[in-house]
């Protein structure tokens, strides 16, 4: 973590920065005669102090300023200024005022995504945090995900029930030493419910209001907590939680959003996916993706064979060893031939495969997805998640209820 901030805070950034924007960052932690910086001087003066200051260990630094600076780098990229400047947008925020804009500048310093990110911490909070909530989202590539037994179970997200639930987070993290500081975003799109918790742990520093001010209090390190829960599909997908607080939050939707305790407890809520189509075809299995015109290519890039043996005396099979193949232009095909006999001790643990999209670019579009029964399917969410997910589900790897959905895919 240190040296990604080392790179964020790097002598570029420190050259230009508009030090009004670094001086209000150093106020926030410290009282007027303890600023280590003299943001009074000449201007060449104190980017030199700020480049002494910066170049000492990371340790050395104030906790609060770590703090933030970490924050502000998550989003200091492109990807980051234009989720950004789509929530100002949204929300009907200029985040600057046209009086602050030199016409004379083509390409200003204070547009650099690092430099956006900043004022907008500083500046406009409300749209930084939901800006925040939104990379969150976005940011995980394994979900956790339960499924309910049956479809349709809508959820009520009133201010009430919003208030409950976030009690009941702040519990479950703080068994865990992670604080009890806990900010809850909700959002819909597209006919699902999107929640961020941001939560930390008594270490650094970050903001809460108290009164009509705002005031710093310690925390590590703001984490992000993801829940995306469709209706429809009365699936529920958790992000940026450890594995071993999952369920209990899941339990913690269910009962107090949906009013269904128990509703991701089933037997089958974690019983997702399969391999079993892939193992009967064999290594001649290719996905077949001629349904939809977006997808260009799907290649499966690795794949393991896990062998088993029956244990009579334990009375269960015993793992033995898996067998690995990667291959960038078919990982399948070396099975062939191979020891590895499915059905036969033998079974499919996992998969990698490669989606290639059409893009506007010049090069396709690349999504890289790990698929774990019973319950894990990994990849970095996209504009191109749905096509993945109808992909899966149409080759018969998602036990999904509605069996007219799933097509052989040997044929």
């Amino acid at each position: 973590m240190g040296s990604d901030l080392k790179k964020f805070v790097n002598p570029k950034f420190l050259k230009t920065i508009d030090l009004g924007l670094i001086e209000e960052l150093f106020a926030r932690h410290f009282e007027p005669e303890e600023v280590p910086i003299d943001f009074d001087g000449e201007e060449p003066a104190v980017r030199a102090a700020l480049a002494r200051h910066f170049e000492g260990d990371i340790t050395a630094w104030n906790e609060g300023i770590v703090a933030d600076l970490h924050r502000v780098a998550d989003l200091g990229t492109n990807e980051g200024m234009q989720i950004i400047l789509n929530e100002a947008r949204r929300q009907g925020v200029v985040l600057y005022p046209h009086s602050e804009v030199d016409e004379k500048e083509t390409a200003p310093a204070k547009h650099d995504p690092k430099h956006v990110a900043l004022h907008t911490y500083l500046h406009h909070k409300g749209v930084f945090e939901a800006a925040a909530d939104f990379h969150a989202l976005r940011a995980p590539t394994a979900l956790a995900e339960f499924r309910g037994p049956e479809r349709d179970v809508s959820a009520d997200l009133t201010a009430e029930i919003s208030e409950v639930f976030k009690k009941a987070a702040i519990k479950l993290f703080s068994r865990d030493l992670q604080g009890e500081y806990c900010r809850l975003g909700a959002y819909e799109e597209d006919g699902e419910i999107n929640l961020v918790i941001s939560h930390g742990a008594p270490v650094a520093t970050t903001p809460v209001v108290d009164g009509n001010r705002e005031k710093i209090i310690p925390l590590r390190a703001v984490k992000y907590a993801t829940l995306r829960y469709s209706p429809a599909e009365a699936r529920l997908f958790i992000g940026g939680v450890v594995k071993a607080q999952q369920a209990d939050l899941a339990e913690i939707f269910a009962r107090h959003v949906l009013g269904r305790p128990g509703f991701f407890s089933g037997k089958d809520a974690r019983d997702l996916y399969t391999l079993d189509p892939i193992s009967k075809a064999g290594p001649g299995f290719a996905f077949d993706h001629r349904y939809d015109d977006r997808i260009l290519d799907v290649r499966i890039v690795a794949a393991a064979a896990d062998q088993f043996e029956w244990d009579e005396d334990e009375g269960h099979w015993r793992y033995v060893r898996s067998w690995v193949s990667k291959d960038p232009a078919g990982a399948l095909r070396h099975f062939e031939g191979s020891e590895v006999r499915f059905g036969k001790g033998w079974r499919l643990g996992e998969i990698s495969f490669r989606v290639f999209m059409k893009s506007e670019g010049k090069r396709p579009a690349q999504v890289t997805v790990r698929l774990k029964p019973p319950g894990t399917l990994a990849f970095r969410r996209t504009r191109f998640e749905k096509a993945i997910h109808t992909l899966i589900a149409r080759h018969g790897l998602e036990k999904d209820r509605d069996a007219g959905m799933v097509v052989d895919a040997a044929e």
